[in-house]
């Protein structure tokens, strides 16, 4: 494992995925991809695009570097290699576009959990990049001091479908 997405909204769930991400750094020796989506409205990201002056971007772009200098102050990251990139699209589209571009191994993502109407009937963007994303993904809910992965569970119906992830997820076991 030598690669390891990690989303962030900067609230305190990807706060507690970054940590986990960063034990299984030191531990693997890998370099974590950190990322922040910006879902911007089309005129705003056409105007990105364009190198465009526009206030409201510019804004939106200075915000998130603020907050990923915030971060990669914290000391559990020291010693980790950490690219930082922030990147307009819906979400979960851009964290598994972003996942490929990168030839991650692990996504590790913070969860809020279900917490509107919508998202009952929708889903939230960690259960869209679970249920879409051909890598592996661990999610993280609460705060781990140390983190290791003893046990795996790969829940699967019989289909073709899960067939194909089968070999992926033995692979996925045996790195770790």
């Amino acid at each position: 494992m030598k690669k390891i997405l990690v989303p962030t909204d900067f609230s305190i769930q990807a706060e507690y995925a970054l940590h986990v991400a960063a034990n299984l750094a030191k531990k693997y020796g890998s370099e974590i991809y950190l990322l922040h989506m910006i879902e911007m409205p089309l005129d705003l990201i056409d105007a990105l695009h364009e190198n465009s002056e526009l206030p409201e971007a510019i804004f939106f772009m200075k915000l998130a570097h603020q907050k990923f200098e915030k971060v990669l102050s914290q000391g559990y990251l020291e010693g980790i290699t950490v690219h930082e990139t922030v990147q307009n699209n819906k979400a979960f589209e851009g964290i598994i576009d972003s996942a490929h571009q990168h030839n991650a191994d692990l996504i590790v993502m913070g969860s809020h959990g279900t917490n509107s109407f919508q998202d009952l009937f929708v889903g939230s963007n960690t259960e869209k990049v679970v249920r879409t994303s051909d890598i592996p993904v661990l999610v993280i809910k609460n705060d781990h001091n140390s983190f290791d992965i003893n046990h795996l569970v790969f829940p699967c119906d019989g289909s073709e479908e899960y067939k194909k992830t089968y070999g992926e997820a033995i692979k996925f076991a045996r790195d770790v």
